[in-house]
C-alpha cells in the first residue's frame, strides 16, 4: 500500500505498512460504502482502456495520503472504483503503459492541487471526464563546469501551480550524465538540478533561485543541458618571497643615429612669367599668356584678380571686362604644378585702371 506524503510541495509515494484501521476514510459509524465513477479519454476525446484510477484519502488530516482502492478503465474508458466510506478523497489517473501523462482529478498535476471528491453524504458521484495528455518527456545532460558528466545528479521537474512552482517528480542522471524526466502533463514546467556529492545546484536556465527559473513549455523536443559549477581544488598557500635590494646599474647612454634630412622636392620654376595682353577698357577681352616653366610640362590654374581680390567665376585664360571693373587694376594669379615638384604660385603685373 502506498502513502503520499507532502514533501517540499511534491507528492512522494513511499511504500509503508498501513494498519487496516487507516483504510477507513470516513467516521467509524459511517453508513454503507459508496463508489466513484466516471470515464477517461485522450485530449482528442478517444476513450482510453486500461487507465488505472486510484482513490486516496487522508485519514489523519496530516497530509499522509493513503491509497484506498483502484480500478482499470474498460473498453468505453469508464471506471467504477472503490467501496468507499464517507469522507473526502482525491482521485489519480495513471497509464501503466506510459503513453499518457498522470494527473489528479480535476486536471491537476499534484495531489495538493487536486479537486476534492466529497463523499460525506454518501451517494455515487459521477466525475467529470478526465482527459489525459500525452506523456511528455524532458531530456538532457548534466555536466560539471570541467565538462565531466555528473553521474547520479538529481533532476526535478516542477509544474506551475498558480504563482508558485510545485515539484512533480525527480529522476537520477545516468553514468553519462543524461536524464529523462517522463510522465509530464502539458503546460508550464521548469527543472532543478542538484549534485548530491558537491552540493552544487541550479534551476533552469542557470538560475540560483527557483523564483527566477525560466519556464519550459511541455511538450518540448529541445534538450535541457545543465552545467553545474565544479568546486575548485584547495590551493597551496604561496610562501612570500623576501624582496632583494636591486644592484644599481649604471645607465647606458642611448646611441642616437642621426637621420639624414630629406631633401625637399624641387619647385616648379617660372622661366618666363605669364603676362596679360589686351586693352584695359570696358567691353574688351584680356588674355593671360602661358609662360615658360621648368619642367616644361605643367598644370596651370588661373584666377583673375581686381585690385588683388578674386573676380567671381574668372578662372579661364580670357576675361571680358565689365562696368563693375571700371577704375580697378587687373592681375592674374597662376599656380603651376608638376609631378614630383613643389607647386609654385606667380602673379602677373597689374594692368592700368579699367576705363569706360
Amino acid at each position: 500500500m502506498n502513502v503520499y506524503s507532502k514533501l517540499g510541495g511534491a507528492a512522494l509515494a513511499v511504500a509503508v505498512a498501513i494498519s487496516s484501521t487507516l483504510l477507513v476514510a470516513g467516521p467509524a459509524g459511517a453508513a454503507k460504502p459508496t463508489r466513484i465513477k466516471g470515464s477517461v479519454t485522450s485530449e482528442s476525446g478517444t476513450p482510453l482502456v486500461g487507465i488505472k484510477v486510484t482513490t486516496l484519502a487522508d485519514p489523519t488530516g496530516t497530509g499522509q495520503w493513503v491509497e484506498v482502492d483502484d480500478a482499470l478503465t474498460g473498453l468505453s474508458g469508464g471506471y467504477n472504483v472503490g467501496k468507499l466510506d464517507d469522507g473526502i478523497y482525491r482521485v489519480r489517473f495513471d497509464d501503466p503503459a506510459g503513453t499518457y501523462a498522470s494527473e489528479f482529478y480535476d486536471d491537476a498535476a499534484t495531489i495538493e492541487a487536486a479537486t476534492p471528491v466529497d463523499l460525506t453524504n454518501g451517494g455515487m458521484p459521477t466525475l467529470a471526464v478526465a482527459r489525459l495528455a500525452g506523456a511528455a518527456h524532458l531530456v538532457g545532460t548534466v555536466t560539471g563546469s570541467d565538462g565531466a558528466a555528473i553521474a547520479g545528479a538529481e533532476v526535478t521537474a516542477y509544474v506551475r501551480e498558480d504563482t508558485a512552482w510545485t515539484a512533480v517528480t525527480t529522476v537520477t542522471a545516468g553514468a553519462d550524465g543524461t536524464y529523462d524526466v517522463g510522465g509530464l502533463s502539458g503546460g508550464a514546467h521548469t527543472l532543478g538540478f542538484h549534485d548530491p556529492v558537491t552540493g552544487a545546484s541550479e534551476f533552469w536556465s542557470d538560475r540560483v533561485a527557483i523564483a527566477d527559473a525560466d519556464t519550459v513549455t511541455v511538450p518540448s523536443a529541445e534538450r535541457y543541458d545543465a552545467v553545474l559549477a565544479t568546486p575548485l581544488p584547495p590551493t597551496t598557500p604561496v610562501t612570500p618571497v623576501t624582496p632583494t635590494t636591486p644592484t644599481p646599474v649604471a645607465p647606458v647612454a642611448p646611441v642616437v643615429t642621426p637621420t639624414a634630412p630629406t631633401a625637399p622636392a624641387a619647385a616648379v620654376v617660372a622661366i618666363k612669367r605669364p603676362r596679360i595682353k589686351g586693352v584695359a577698357a570696358v567691353g574688351e577681352r584680356l588674355k593671360v599668356t602661358v609662360g615658360t616653366w621648368n619642367p616644361t610640362s605643367v598644370t596651370r590654374t588661373v584666377q583673375w584678380l581686381a585690385n588683388g581680390k578674386k573676380i567671381k567665376n574668372a578662372t579661364k585664360n580670357r576675361l571680358r571686362l565689365t562696368d563693375k571693373l571700371v577704375g580697378k587694376r587687373i592681375s592674374v594669379k597662376v599656380v603651376a604644378s608638376a609631378a614630383g615638384r613643389t607647386p609654385v604660385t606667380v602673379t602677373t603685373r597689374r594692368t592700368k585702371r579699367v576705363v569706360d
